[in-house]
């Protein structure tokens, strides 16, 4: 039967434009080929929003958030349904959509929203819904993306009333259209259908017979999808189903299995939302599965935020990372499930046979007779006569096959394919009819069970002062226990090399601008009293409570005594709050190119930072081109930060960009890092947030003398999503004043006597800043953490050497 289309051409038109925006970036498909090859688990969220510079943010930050992920632009639903005036009347208005209007926004729109985004190593797909989805897989291609999914009977039966043939016929022409794009890639939903109470030998059946479809319609590359059950050791014999399946029929298309975090509804507790998610990561490692579509601890209450779709990645890394050690699943071979699917899909192949080979025809017609019933669908052209149920060990059963070529098997199975061969001819006693009562406890089985157990964790914490909810970050987000193993890996070498260039050349630059580098305390009496809940460590200093340095600030302006124009590069213990241990951007032990200039205003003081950063950037581009290739750093983005001057926009500003994006931000307070993430993830180039609110920051940070509550200070913010690279200000210099914003944030003024001493005498006004060294290796390196950037990685809360 030649149910596979031969090698589509690309046509006159695709080689215009699209070409051009795929041709610098490898496929998904590819991505995915190269993942398979190492073994890599690639994780990735269901994620869309309809604006696009927050779109591209929230890309960013599923980017950063490992070695391993995938993007995804979720479509909204009147995209779904074709209703684009209704898309475009939704963004005229600014009434909310929930997710990525494609179609409206057009070619130009997304490509702009891709660019810097899509690389090599984090390829996006586009994810929708849609029974009509011509006009979706048509500006997708127009924007240079390749992969999406669907299928014409997963996404019509669960979404709406669309005839199944209408379906049919749209998911032919969007085959077609697809097919023209070079390496294009589709995934079948087949693996899900309604979520929940499908047993596994349809969804197993309608994964393949979709990608059968796909392949007939000239579509080389596809994933057979599966979304996690009610039962771990089922699912792992449905998943090696599948494979066998696709291994017997996909012959010559390139494939791998993706699995869903369960679909169903969804546990409502943190942790048992953590419990579920860490299963399927189990499920997908031990199944041999190539990617995974997580759901976060949010999913029972709410769309989750950018950073709850992170966590939910690098938990899922975690655990997936974990599995590896655990015996890989063995197939069990002719299994029941195996048997039944197998059964299934040789039932529609055969009414294909008689049907000049149409899948499609096929396809319904087997809907039409009842040869496949979903349960508890209520589309029209689903015979619905089907019916499953759940056992005591929590495993799926057809109770009613209506009129399926299986048979139903009260009571619990067996993966045998002599107990399989029974269940064809040995009817026992049916069920009693199911009462609504019945099916609400089916449908809350997996919410229930995850909600109420309190199971043994399988693996201790990485540090027992880490609540499992939070001690979850992936290994590659974490420092390996072996010193030997970190700064024996190229990675970190070629890092530190390109950390070694940075640190060279900024000491190049600011010697020839006239500053003396001094070499900063390590402890005192007293230090920067710090912020956002970080907390000092105490030394004992024969007798006397001393500190350990947060930050020079106050032995940098003591400095100026000495010298006009003085930096160093200080080293800083914090011991910052345990959460910030995923953030991929905190360290309690780090390092600062500090400067500070008597006499300088706040402007000279970032001029003094921006020149810095690129003069760092352009050292490292001339003597590092082959540490950035082999980190896989996409250089393009530099272009324009060295092209043009960094922008600068106010605090105020930037809060009423954040809440014009719908993001939750005080006017009175620091950017949260979750809000500076998403500034960072629209820039293109650094830029300064400047005129923080008085009492956001240290008492050090000269007031407005013309805008009384503004703050003479700045951060400087990296783009890509990377976030923080420095903070400056001008500095209170006159001792009245410093006493009054000591009193003013709290503290007593007598703990700081050194200091006032020497204010009560004269300092000179000055400003000043510091530029975190691992960040900014962070930001130029492309590295996913920035402990990645330190040869002894101290993460909060982790123990290292």
């Amino acid at each position: 039967m030649q149910l596979i289309r031969p090698e589509s051409h690309i046509s006159g038109a695709e080689a215009s434009r699209p070409e051009q925006l795929r041709a610098s970036h490898p496929t998904f498909a590819e991505f995915m080929r190269r993942a398979r090859a190492a073994g890599t688990l690639v994780v990735q969220p269901r994620m869309g929003v309809a604006d696009p510079a927050l779109m591209r943010a929230g890309l960013l930050t599923v980017k950063h958030a490992g070695p391993s992920t995938a993007g995804t632009i979720t479509l909204d639903s009147f995209t779904r349904v074709g209703d684009h005036a209704a898309a475009r009347h939704a963004l005229d208005t600014g009434a909310d959509l929930n997710g990525y209007p494609l179609v409206v926004h057009g070619p130009t729109v997304t490509a702009a929203l891709l660019e810097g985004v899509r690389d090599a190593r984090f390829p996006v797909q586009v994810r929708h819904g849609s029974a009509v989805p011509q006009a979706i897989i048509a500006a997708a291609a127009a924007a240079g993306l390749d992969a999406t999914e669907g299928g014409p009977v997963s996404y019509c039966l669960p979404y709406g009333r669309t005839p199944l043939a209408t379906s049919v016929r749209n998911w032919t022409e969007a085959c077609e259209l697809l097919a023209d794009v070079p390496d294009s890639h589709l995934e079948t939903f087949g693996g899900c259908m309604l979520g929940q109470l499908c047993p596994p030998s349809l969804l197993v059946a309608l994964s393949v017979l979709e990608c059968l479809f796909f392949a007939q319609h000239g579509i080389r590359s596809v994933s057979l999808s599966y979304a996690q059950q009610t039962d771990p050791r089922q699912d792992l014999e449905a998943v090696a189903a599948l494979r066998r399946l696709a291994g017997e029929l996909l012959t010559g298309l390139d494939w791998h299995i993706v699995i869903y975090t369960y679909m169903g509804v969804f546990p409502r507790t943190p942790d048992g939302a953590l419990a579920l998610l860490e299963e399927s990561a189990r499920l997908a490692v031990r199944s041999g599965a190539s990617r995974l579509i997580v759901k976060t601890v949010a999913e029972a209450h709410r769309i989750p935020t950018f950073a709850e779709n992170v966590q939910a990645l690098r938990a899922a890394s975690a655990a997936a990372d974990r599995a590896r050690l655990v015996v890989p699943y063995t197939d069990p071979g002719e299994s029941e499930v195996y048997l039944e699917a197998r059964a299934l899909i040789h039932a529609v192949l055969d009414l294909a046979a008689d049907h000049r080979d149409d899948l499609g025809h096929a396809l319904s017609t087997a809907f039409r007779r009842g040869l496949l019933d979903v349960p508890f669908c209520l589309h029209p052209d689903n015979a619905g006569r089907a019916r499953s149920r759940l056992d005591d060990d929590g495993r799926l059963h057809w109770s009613d096959v209506g009129a399926m070529p299986i048979r139903p098997r009260p009571g619990r199975s067996s993966t045998t394919a002599q107990s399989a061969q029974n269940t064809q001819t040995a009817h026992d006693s049916p069920p009693p009819p199911l009462r609504s009562s019945d099916l609400l406890t089916s449908l809350t089985y997996v919410e229930r069970r995850y909600d109420t157990a309190t199971p043994a964790p399988l693996e201790p914490s990485p540090n027992p002062a880490i609540p499992r909810s939070t001690a979850m970050p992936a290994l590659s987000d974490t420092p390996p226990t072996s010193v030997r193993a970190h700064l024996s890996d190229p990675a970190t070498r070629n890092t530190l090399l390109i950390q070694n260039s940075i640190v060279a050349a900024t000491r190049e630059h600011l010697g020839a601008l006239g500053f003396t580098e001094m070499l900063p305390p390590i402890i005192g009496p007293v230090t920067d009293p710090g912020g956002r809940g970080s907390k000092q460590v105490d030394v004992d200093f024969y007798g006397h409570p001393y500190k350990l340095m947060t930050s020079a600030i106050l032995y940098k302006q003591a400095s100026l005594l000495a010298f006009d124009k003085i930096f160093c590069i200080a080293p800083n213990v914090r011991l910052e709050p345990l959460e910030t241990c995923t953030t991929s951007r905190h360290l309690a032990e780090f390092h600062q190119i500090d400067v500070e200039i008597a006499g300088a205003t706040r402007e000279q003081a970032m001029a003094v930072a921006e020149s810095i950063v690129v003069g760092a950037i352009r050292r490292v581009l001339a003597e590092r081109d082959a540490e950035l290739a082999a980190l896989g750093r996409d250089t393009a983005p530099f272009a324009e930060v060295l092209e043009w001057p960094f922008d600068h926009v106010s605090h105020a500003d930037a809060v009423a960009d954040l809440r014009t994006l719908g993001l939750e931000q005080s006017a009175d307070a620091e950017i949260e890092w979750r809000n500076e993430e998403i500034l960072s993830g629209k820039a293109g180039r650094p830029f300064f947030v400047t005129d923080y609110p008085k009492g956001s920051r240290g008492f050090y940070d000269r007031e407005s003398r013309t805008e009384p509550g503004r703050l003479r200070n700045f951060d400087l913010i990296a783009p890509e999503g990377y976030g923080e690279l420095a903070s400056g200000s001008e500095r209170e210099y006159e001792y009245a004043r410093i006493v009054t914003r000591i009193r003013e944030s709290g503290e007593n003024p007598a703990k700081y006597g050194w200091y006032l001493d020497m204010a009560r005498e004269g300092i000179q006004g000055s400003a000043g800043f510091g530029i975190g060294l691992e960040r900014l290796t962070r930001y130029i390196a492309g590295l996913t953490s920035v402990w990645q950037a330190s040869a002894y990685p101290k993460v909060p809360g982790v123990v290292s050497a």
